[in-house]
Parts: C-alpha cells; structure tokens; sequence
C-alpha cells in the first residue's frame, strides 16, 4: 500500500529587510581623493541608523561584548580591486576609531584579506598599530575546519594542501596535477576573532556579476575556491552555502559596502580605468540584500557608459535568498542624510 510522502518544512519566511546608504559629492574629489574627516561623519550617522542607536558608541555596543575580555573583531576587507575599487584605509580607519570609542579593545581588532600583497597595494600596510591578517602565506588556514564539497577544483600554490614545488627536475617529470574536493576555512575566522564585520567594496566581478558582501565573506574566506566560480556555477549556490555554514553565519553581524569609489568593469582585480568617485556608503544586517542593492547600481554605471547589464552571473544573490539567508525581492532602501 502506498503511502503519503511525509509534509514538508514550509518555507523559511522572508521578512522584508533594510538597506541603509548615504552619499555626498564632497567626499571623493574629482582627482580621486577621500576625505577622511567627511568620511567617519558619514559612517557614524549610517551606524546610528542601521543600529537604531542614538550614537555609534551604544550602536557597536549592542551588538558586541566590549572591555578586556570582550570579543575579538575581525574587519574582513575587499583589497583585490585596489587602491581605487577596493575597501579604503579610510573607511576601515573611521570604523576601527568608533569600535575603540565603544570600548573594544585596540588589540582586539584584526584586520584582514586574502593577500598580503592585496592589503599593501591597497595602502593598509602604512598604517602602524593595525593589526593585518592574511591567509595565503601569512596566519593561513585552518588544517580542522573544511568545506567539503564532491566539486573537485585543482590545487595552486596558497592553497593548503598543496604541496610545495619539486625540488628537481626529475620530480617534476613525475609531477601529477592536485585536486581537492575540500575548501579549509581560514584561520582568521574559525580561531581569530569573535565577531565579524564585513566590508566589501562596491564592485562588479567576472565570475559573480559583484564582488560584494556574499563573494567576501565566502570565497574570499576559504581556499580552492576557483572550482566554484567556474562555468555553469558562477558562484551559485556556492557563496550563499558557505556564507551560511559555521563559522561564519554566526559572527557577521554588519555588512558596511564601501561605494565612496564604483568599479562597473574588470573586476574583481584592479581594473581604475573602469572606476568613477561614487561617494556613497551603505550598510544592512542583510547581505544578500545589500549585493542586490549593488547590483543595481552597478548595472546603473554600466548603462550610462553602454555597457551591457550583468545578468546570469549574479544567481548566486537570488540562490541566497532561496536558501533563505536574505532577500531580493523585499528590500528597503533608506536614504541617511548628512546635515
């Protein structure tokens, strides 16, 4: 006798989530200089919206532990794009000054991308007292905590199990390709900090249509990661998979994407003929939100230089609303106005 299929979990409801952003003319020159002083006032009033707080002190303050044995606050940036399309000095300056006024202690903050020569191109190596963590070559990955996956992608030499380069030339005859179907997280995130405060910039990207919030805090925190980027995938749903597996969905409590510059082509990797002074921030609790938002403004740039909308290349953003991580659909856009 057949029997009836057991009822399935309904759907996770979708809320409908807030996306907070400001802008000013005055920040970016037109020869591409930031005002830091310009940017640490927009950045506090976008913390006070999106915290619901009347200060940035008590905005931080409810949603980290502070003091000596309060958490470890990890920035993880987005340097790959470069000086101009990556997170600027500036901004991580701004948000490093208002977590030490909230009480997080200075050598509790980390600092962090995939490449340490990412992070000094980008300029974030001139800045004594940072603490900067890079996981390719530096503080690495964690040899304990994988991502597995029957995708198999091919090793290259900053993964971590690859094995270094043969010593002769008679080993390298007999040298065979490695691949791997397990993505080790990095060390930074699983054993390094407490919190996670993620900081991307407002940039396209070849493989994922934005290099946003979802891109930073998955591929950009694992390695052998190539394998998931590749035609037909492009990321999706592999971004949202990991952004949402543990460690990381737990400690990400703010997603701040800098727009004080726009790149609309050539990304992720620097690419300044392709980028325009945008002098905007935004910030949610919701990423997959926030890269919906990028998205359109992305393809808003593209337009008026006639380039082609991006597409297919951005399923990943909807694959994490499916999975129920954040929304496309119901999203609020709230514009913070400086005085």
């Amino acid at each position: 006798m057949l029997q009836a299929p057991p009822p399935q979990a309904p759907p996770k409801a979708l809320t409908r989530s807030q996306v907070f952003f400001l802008s000013s003319e005055r920040v970016v020159s037109p020869q591409m200089k930031i005002d830091s002083t310009l940017v640490r006032e927009m950045l506090d009033r976008l913390i006070c919206a999106v915290t619901r707080q009347p200060d940035t002190k008590r905005g931080w303050q409810s949603l980290l532990k502070v003091g000596k044995e309060g958490d470890r606050v990890g920035i993880k940036v987005a340097t790959e794009p470069g000086v101009s399309g990556g997170t600027h000095p500036q901004l991580v300056q701004a948000l490093v000054a208002q977590l030490v006024e909230a009480g997080v202690e200075r050598n509790h903050i980390f600092i962090a991308d995939r490449r340490r020569q990412d992070l000094e191109k980008a300029g974030f190596i001139k800045h004594p007292g940072w603490q900067l963590r890079w996981m390719e070559y530096g503080n690495g990955y964690d040899p304990q905590k994988v991502f597995t996956h029957p995708l198999v992608g091919q090793l290259v030499y900053g993964d971590f199990a690859f094995k270094e380069k043969p010593g002769s030339f008679q080993e390298s005859l007999l040298r065979q390709e490695q691949y791997s179907n397990e993505s080790h997280y990095a060390s930074f995130v699983t054993q390094q900090v407490d919190k996670i405060i993620n900081v991307p910039s407002l940039c396209d990207s070849w493989y994922a249509g934005v290099n946003g919030a979802l891109i930073n805090m998955s591929l950009g925190v694992v390695d052998n990661w190539r394998r998931f980027v590749r035609a037909p995938y492009f990321a999706s749903p592999y971004a949202s998979d990991i952004f949402q597996s543990e460690p990381i969905h737990s400690k990400v409590i703010m997603n701040i994407m800098d727009g004080l510059m726009l790149q609309y082509a050539g990304g992720p990797q620097s690419n300044p003929s392709h980028v325009v002074p945008y002098g905007m921030l935004l910030a949610s609790r919701d990423p997959v939100a926030l890269d919906a938002t990028a998205l359109t403004l992305i393809n808003r740039q593209r337009q008026l230089v006639n380039l082609p909308r991006i597409q297919g290349l951005a399923d990943h953003i909807q694959a994490a609303e499916a999975a129920g991580l954040g929304n496309v659909k119901t999203v609020q856009t709230i514009r913070v106005r400086l005085p």
